[in-house]
């Protein structure tokens, strides 16, 4: 099949020659790398006309203004000419087969992901979770499959809704959910991606040292949530309307679609009763939220009050 791969760029001289060359060396033939950039200043742009020079599979695309992460993605990717279409961040390093294991893998699936790992040169702080990542639609309404992992099927494109109709959301959380609400990611569980972390990354990252499984960390998340809930919450219902709309643009079918969706509307409205209602479905799906199996107490428990306790993990909200 034939396989495209798209990057986005913005200011990234400094470590693009590596992850270029990464691409250059997959061992599955690329028909095409094409390469947008979003208004750089420094010498990205020169580095990769060098690179165009000698390469005749890279494509070189400049955005008029700055597009901004999303509309520069969602624009380049309708570039790809190719049957299946790997995204790529302009930072990172990919493992010479991760192009060849994904498309061994992702058959009639609209998405397959892997593993990420992250890594650093300067000393920034860095946190890798050995799990096996949960990737079913309920766990994908709180968190997204990074784009960087993502192959995708060019179909996937088609199925999602209009930006403008949905708001701001990441170019991933649309892809994650679309693929999600169809039922339709596989996940090679190998490290495929080492993910570079440094300060002035353009994504949000931040290592949390009470992020980390234990009873310490669960009664101390659950003590700030309860002390902040009324401050973040206001911001939740935004955050989480914008997801209910993308679901809805979806059109996929299933009992399961059917109550993620109803649980995006739920996170935007205010009422014990609808807490309770959601609550109910966080009990429901506990096995897909959390890395929890079996019927104990705690996991009931936590499932309960994790519509407290994600107050926590959502501070970012907050206006700096």
């Amino acid at each position: 099949m034939l396989v495209s791969i798209v990057m986005c760029t913005y200011n990234g001289a400094k470590f693009l020659a590596q992850q270029v060359d990464s691409l250059l060396s997959q061992t599955y033939p690329v028909a095409e790398i094409i390469i947008q950039d979003d208004g750089s200043t420094d010498g990205t742009m020169a580095l990769l006309e060098e690179y165009a020079a000698t390469h005749p599979t890279i494509k070189l695309f400049t955005n008029e203004g700055g597009h901004g992460v999303n509309n520069n993605f969602f624009s380049a990717l309708r570039r790809a000419s190719g049957e299946l279409i790997a995204i790529c961040d302009q930072d990172d390093i990919w493992e010479p087969c991760k192009i060849e294991k994904q498309v061994a893998a992702i058959g009639d699936k609209l998405l397959c992901t892997c593993r990420s790992k992250p890594f650093t040169d300067d000393g920034s702080p860095v946190n890798y979770d050995p799990r096996t990542p949960n990737y079913d639609l309920p766990r994908l309404l709180y968190s997204s499959i990074p784009g960087h992992t993502m192959l995708i099927n060019r179909n996937l494109l088609d199925l999602i809704p209009d930006q403008a109709v949905v708001g701001k959301l990441y170019y991933d959380v649309f892809l994650s959910l679309a693929a999600a609400a169809n039922g339709s990611i596989v996940l090679v569980d190998e490290v495929l991606v080492h993910q570079r972390r440094y300060d002035g990354a353009a994504t949000f990252y931040h290592v949390d040292r009470h992020s980390k499984p234990s009873m310490g960390n669960g009664l101390y998340t659950l003590i700030w949530s309860l002390r902040h809930y009324r401050e973040i919450r206001p911001y939740l219902h935004d955050y989480f309307q914008r997801r209910y709309l993308l679901l809805r643009g979806i059109h996929a079918q299933g009992e399961t679609y059917e109550d993620v969706t109803t649980m995006a509307a739920l996170e935007g409205r205010r009422g014990l009763v609808n807490l309770l209602h959601l609550c109910l479905y966080h009990i429901k799906y506990r096995h897909h939220l959390f890395y929890t199996e079996g019927h104990g107490l705690v996991n009931y428990l936590r499932s309960a009050l994790y519509c407290i306790m994600q107050v926590y993990f959502y501070r970012h909200l907050l206006p700096k």
